[in-house]
């Protein structure tokens, strides 16, 4: 298993920047990871997606139609990219891509994609059962 060099005891953050007062440390938020400059996501962007694992990217940009410059109003282009994909689709949207009616269309086309590859037919022609895990 690969270290990724950062542990939830490394990673406190402080409270209260404020240098007259004790810094109160407390564990990080999903919040506190959404700056590019985030110690933690400037880590997991090091790593490569294993190369077994195909991925797509579906990005919403706001209609300017000035790719790669363009943004869905919370993340740039640049942000959302990722190098390798199978397939990248931008869409007409904002932020939520995956609610957009093209971005959902491009979710089921990914979805009978993978189902196709995996059983070697037709998603709609498939009924299947995912079984229950056994316990030991």
């Amino acid at each position: 298993m690969a270290k990724l060099g950062v542990s939830a005891g490394q990673y406190v953050v402080s409270a209260d920047s404020s240098a007259n007062k004790a810094k109160k440390l407390r564990i990080p938020t999903s919040i506190d990871t959404l700056s590019p400059q985030n110690r933690f996501v400037r880590t997991m962007n090091k790593l490569p997606i294993a190369d077994h694992i195909p991925y797509h990217s579906i990005i919403g940009d706001r209609g300017r139609g000035d790719t790669p410059n363009s943004s869905d109003g919370v993340v740039p282009y640049w942000s959302s990219h990722l190098e390798g994909a199978q397939s990248e689709r931008i869409v007409p949207s904002g932020h939520p891509a995956h609610q957009n009616k093209q971005g959902m269309e491009e979710v089921d086309r990914i979805l009978r994609l993978n189902l196709r590859s995996a059983n070697g037919k037709d998603g709609r022609e498939q009924n299947l059962v995912m079984a229950a895990p056994t316990r030991p």
